[in-house]
Order: structure tokens, then sequence, then C-alpha cells
């Protein structure tokens, strides 16, 4: 099987945010879905070595600040390669607070989400939420999961869905 064929499914660049105990914490994901648009839904994949899995199930809420082509590259560095259970990544990173949620304020939109549901994979919690708030944040194209590699030449951490390893 040639796992590089998963490459050719088109994904974003995100970084889903929630609170742990009144801190903004998050990671970076690339695997995030509208579900439905009447009532509003998304999914979200989040590896369950990722600290934020445990904060969103805590929580009951995530919220998605999308990337766009224009974001800093350092944002996916800070929220993809470092554990917010030993890190303040939002100390990096500038954070305004829409729908009661924690955004990166560099992103191009952000959607926040009420958790209605989880599926359980043997790695990874599909979190499906009910969309409370969305908005656009500036004009900009939200950035592609093959933009971060081929134009950024940025890599996958171990705990992404889409990680091969070299």
């Amino acid at each position: 099987m040639n796992k590089n064929a998963f490459r050719q499914l088109s994904y974003g660049v995100y970084v889903v945010s929630t609170w742990d105990k009144g801190r903004a914490t998050g990671c970076t994901a690339n695997s995030a879905m509208q579900i439905t648009s009447e009532p509003a839904s998304i999914a979200v994949s989040i590896n369950h070595d990722n600290y934020t899995n445990q904060c969103i199930q805590d929580t009951g809420k995530f919220a998605i600040s999308i990337l766009g082509e224009h974001s800093s590259p350092g944002i996916i560095g800070t929220f993809g390669f470092k554990s917010g259970k030993d890190n303040d990544k939002f100390e990096e990173t500038e954070q305004i607070v829409r729908g009661y949620m924690p955004i990166v304020a560099d992103a191009c939109a952000y959607i926040v989400c009420e958790v209605i549901d989880k599926m359980e994979t043997s790695t990874h919690t599909v979190f499906l939420g009910k969309v409370l708030d969305a908005d656009m944040l500036k004009a900009d194209a939200p950035m592609t999961y093959a933009y971060y590699h081929n134009v950024i030449k940025g890599k996958s951490p171990k705990n992404a869905p889409t990680y091969i390893a070299e």
C-alpha cells in the first residue's frame, strides 16, 4: 500500500483549542470537516496522546482556528510540536476570545463548537461538535495541507492523523 496516496486527500491546517482550567490550550490539526449544514456540525480528529484531547473531554467544547496562507508558520510548530500540558502555547501566540473560546488571532476564520458526540479509534478521538459561533477574521486563503508541505516545507508531528514516517 502506498500511503502517499492519502496526501492526495484535501486537508486544511487548523489549531483546535479549548480551556485547561481557565488557561487556553490547543494543538495543530489537519482533520476537521463540516458534517451537516443545518444544524451546523463539525468533526475534528485529535490523537489520544495530545493533551488537548483530555481538555476537550473535560470542557465539552472546542474551537477551530482556520490558518491562512499568510498565518505565521511558527504557530504550526508551537501548537504541533509542544505539549500543552507542559507549555502555555498561547503565551507565544496572540489569542482572542470568541464564543467564550480561545482563538488564534492570526487565523483567517474560526468556528466554536459544543461536543455532541464522539467516536474512539485505536489512536484518535473524533469529536462531533454543534457549531455555536463562526466568523471570518481576515481576508486570506485558507492554508491547505499540501501548501504546508510543498510551499512552507513543513513536517507532520507523529500524533497527526496524516503522519507518514519518512
